[in-house]
């Protein structure tokens, strides 16, 4: 499911590069007309304003999580019932050094991440994609995005923390809120047990 997601995303992404502008809409007697929107143009202004917010080190403060009878991942990190778990850990985003495209695409900023769980630290990363519903309407999440490992290539054994993390949906797709509080922001799974994490800049 999550491999199916994250296709999804992409070919979102592929439909939005292709087809980057909304029509001016006429008006309606005594209405005045929408104005046509470029896709591109205002991920890209979106992008600018949500980059900074998503910067810097935060606390994992409440991760709500949801029980899936079907899920055998809960069941072995001992999720049994719906479930919130407080100060989980410390994720630092920071953008990432060596973007995922040449030339760097400004409508999916790239980011590094350095997750700290138990004593332990793991590199994780994602890239953003626009909310379409967000650029054309003002209205619901700013983003989505997949966070995964970011391991180097080779053989490798994974340690029961990283582990965890990953059995409790933690690797997974969100979608991105922000809001005037430039100290918090809002998570929200759209796939497997994660409900929705509430972040708290350190």
């Amino acid at each position: 499911m999550k491999n199916y997601l994250h296709l999804s995303l992409l070919a979102t992404a592929l439909c939005f590069t292709q087809c980057t502008k909304e029509e001016a809409v006429p008006a309606k007697p005594g209405t005045t007309a929408k104005p046509a929107i470029n896709y591109d143009q205002e991920s890209i202004k979106l992008m600018n304003q949500l980059t900074p917010q998503m910067v810097g080190d935060w606390s994992l403060q409440r991760v709500h999580i949801k029980r899936q009878s079907y899920n055998s991942s809960q069941s072995e990190a001992g999720i049994k019932r719906d479930t919130v778990l407080q100060e989980l850990a410390i994720l630092s985003i920071r953008q990432a050094a060596v973007p995922r495209t040449n030339p760097k695409d400004l409508r999916h900023p790239d980011f590094d991440c350095t997750i700290q769980y138990k004593g332990k630290s793991y590199p994780m990363h994602f890239w953003l994609l626009a909310s379409a519903e967000h650029v054309f309407d003002k209205t619901g999440p700013q983003a989505f995005f997949l966070l995964e490992y970011n391991f180097p290539s080779g053989t490798r054994f994974p340690e029961a923390e990283e582990t965890y993390l990953k059995s409790i949906g933690l690797v997974d797709n969100f979608s991105v809120e922000t809001t005037a509080d430039p100290n918090t922001m809002t998570w929200r799974g759209l796939n497997r047990g994660i409900d929705k994490i509430e972040l708290r800049r350190q």
